[in-house]
C-alpha cells in the first residue's frame, strides 16, 4: 500500500513540474562605445541590471577634454542600477512620432533602455558625443 502511495504522489508530483510554464527573458550583457569624433572617450555598459561606465585608455591619456560632468574621475568605474541622466537623454520622448511607430511595432521594448539606447541614442542634441552599440 505505502508502495502504491508513492507511485501516486510520485507521477502527480512529475505531472505538475512537467506542466509548469516558466517565461524568463534572458538580459545579455551590452557595451556602447561613447565617441568624440573618431576616439573612443568610454565604455557604457549593461550587465546584469548594473550600468556600468568607465574611460578608455585614449581619454585617460589625452589633455584636450574635460571628464564628463557626472563621471569626473576618470581612473573609476562607475556602477549603478538607473542609467544615468547624461545617456538617459539620448532616448527621446515616448510621445515623439517615430518613437510612438517603433512602439507599435516593438511593444516589448517599451522598457528596454538598452534597446532603446541601441535605437535612438547615438547622437543628441546635447552633445557631440555619438553613441555606438558594440
Amino acid at each position: 500500500m505505502i508502495k502504491s502511495l508513492k507511485n501516486i504522489f510520485k507521477s502527480k508530483i512529475s505531472d505538475n513540474v512537467n506542466n509548469i510554464s516558466c517565461n524568463v527573458e534572458l538580459v545579455p550583457s551590452y557595451k556602447f562605445n561613447l565617441k568624440y569624433q573618431d576616439d573612443i572617450i568610454g565604455i557604457l555598459g549593461y550587465d546584469r541590471g548594473v550600468w556600468s561606465f568607465s574611460y578608455s585608455e585614449w581619454f585617460k591619456n589625452q589633455n584636450e577634454l574635460q571628464p564628463l560632468f557626472e563621471f569626473p574621475d576618470t581612473s573609476r568605474t562607475y556602477k549603478n542600477d538607473k542609467l544615468w541622466p547624461f545617456f538617459d537623454s539620448r532616448i527621446p520622448s515616448a510621445k515623439q512620432k517615430k518613437v510612438k511607430e517603433y512602439f507599435a511595432t516593438h511593444p516589448e521594448d517599451k522598457n528596454n533602455l538598452v534597446k532603446l539606447l541601441s535605437v535612438f541614442g547615438n547622437s543628441s542634441v546635447n552633445n557631440p558625443y555619438k553613441l555606438i552599440n558594440v
